[in-house]
């Protein structure tokens, strides 16, 4: 109705500007019948607004400041969590698969040809045939303030695989698993499964895994398992183990369907 009333102000005074057209006030006119029928305030409404103060703006960046400082962390650890859960699955399958397919043309794992502790001529054999992944025979030595240094070991080999993760296959038995890029071409030597290594890797940084046929040689079970799978172990007997020594830690998980457990004992 207001729109109609505007036009109709603007024609009655064109109308009457045409027939008075020498007059000076004809402008004016057609003005003040525009604003009396609030024409041009309804068409263009002034779109100034109030402003935040800064007293406002500080107040609100805390704010966002301390809720980042309560959820960040949890997103973090959440991340990483969720990130080896699935880096041991995939590892666990990938080597398993590699397995099957060399039994599918060396035949049965029990009558492969027993390295010992020469884990580099069983993997060459073996198992690189059949996995997409670099290697390296050997390990690394660190020293402080240096580069690693390279020692040549048959009993080690190096696992690279394309997502960045690796293993390590020591003794021709044991694999260790680790998401832990700074392992990357500088493995060392105790992440070996071994009793001399360093136990407060385990469960944490690396995860230990084993070949099924070293725990029963002459067993139905071959490719790999998670260390301490084939053993008997209650739920509050494996979580106690892998509270003391770390190494069953990965029973723990994979018994728990690949997923850390709420009261898994160690941060991510």
């Amino acid at each position: 109705m207001c729109l109609i009333k505007a036009f109709r102000a603007v024609f009655g005074v064109l109308f009457h500007s045409i027939l008075h057209f020498g007059r000076k006030n004809y402008f004016n006119k057609v003005t003040r019948a525009l604003c009396q029928n609030n024409f041009l305030t309804n068409l263009f409404p002034s779109r100034k607004k109030a402003a935040f103060t800064l007293a406002e703006i500080l107040i609100t960046l805390g704010i966002i400041g301390i809720i980042a400082a309560l959820t960040i962390p949890n997103l973090i650890y959440e991340y990483r969590k969720k990130s080896l859960e699935t880096g041991l699955v995939k590892f666990y399958s990938t080597i398993n698969q590699a397995f099957k397919l060399s039994a599918a043309e060396n035949g049965d794992e029990r009558q492969w040809t027993d390295f010992g502790q020469d884990s580099c001529n069983f993997y060459k054999k073996y198992l690189a045939p059949y996995l997409k992944a670099e290697y390296e025979c050997g390990y690394y030595e660190s020293v402080e303030g240096q580069k690693p240094n390279k020692k040549n070991d048959v009993r080690f080999v190096g696992i690279y695989f394309p997502s960045g993760d690796m293993a390590v296959l020591s003794y021709g038995w044991t694999f260790t698993y680790t998401n832990q890029k700074k392992y990357y071409k500088a493995y060392p030597a105790f992440i070996s499964g071994n009793e001399s290594d360093k136990p407060e890797l385990y469960g944490k940084e690396v995860f230990l895994f084993e070949r099924s046929k070293h725990r029963f040689p002459n067993g139905e079970t071959g490719g790999m398992t998670a260390y301490d799978s084939l053993k008997s172990y209650t739920e509050n007997e494996l979580l106690e183990r892998c509270k003391s020594q770390g190494k069953s830690c990965t029973t723990l998980i994979s018994n728990n369907g690949w997923k850390i457990p709420d009261n898994y004992p160690f941060k991510i």
